[in-house]
């Protein structure tokens, strides 16, 4: 019997709590508004349940003419992070660079990245060398020091961490 009075309030706590949690204001993790009102041309979506922000079609890295996938996808815990997912059109191919993170995956300007105020942020852009654009992330001072054994293997010795795709092999670079 007090298994059953258990099961029963524990069940009406629940109700009672889910009518409330939709009341709750909780803010999202979302840059729709920001982009909405700063550019018109930006396909941007994020999804609150698998914490991805999805930036797909609007850059074509591959040069195919079709333009790629590319997410930030949610880490999980207190504090999240977003590692870069990047899925070209040329071979469907999933990568997932885990070792590129950013608490912040907000698309800059360029002026931004090179900013020693800003903290984190990413950028897509045509480096004047390479003839694909690349990905530039802004690497926060905690994330470079966690990932600083890869970011070694894979030259990268700046927190402006570069991504570029040459015959669909990933190239990594500093900026």
């Amino acid at each position: 019997m007090r298994l059953f009075v258990t099961f029963i309030l524990n069940a009406i706590s629940f109700a009672v709590y889910s009518q409330h949690a939709e009341k709750i204001d909780i803010p999202s993790n979302s840059f729709e508004n920001e982009y909405r009102i700063s550019t018109q041309t930006l396909k941007y979506s994020y999804d609150e349940i698998s914490q991805i922000h999805n930036y797909s079609n609007n850059w074509d890295l591959d040069t195919d003419g079709i333009k790629d996938q590319i997410y930030f996808v949610g880490t999980g815990g207190a504090h999240i992070y977003y590692f870069l997912r990047v899925i070209l059109s040329s071979n469907k191919k999933v990568r997932d660079i885990n070792f590129i993170q950013t608490d912040f995956p907000f698309l800059n300007g360029l002026d931004s990245l090179n900013s020693e105020k800003t903290n984190a942020g990413f950028a897509v852009l045509n480096i004047e060398k390479e003839l694909t654009p690349s990905i530039i992330v802004r690497l926060d001072e905690s994330t470079f020091d966690a990932f600083k054994k890869e970011f070694m293997k894979e030259n990268i010795k700046t927190r402006n961490s570069l991504i570029s795709f040459n015959k669909g092999k990933m190239k990594f670079g500093c900026f």
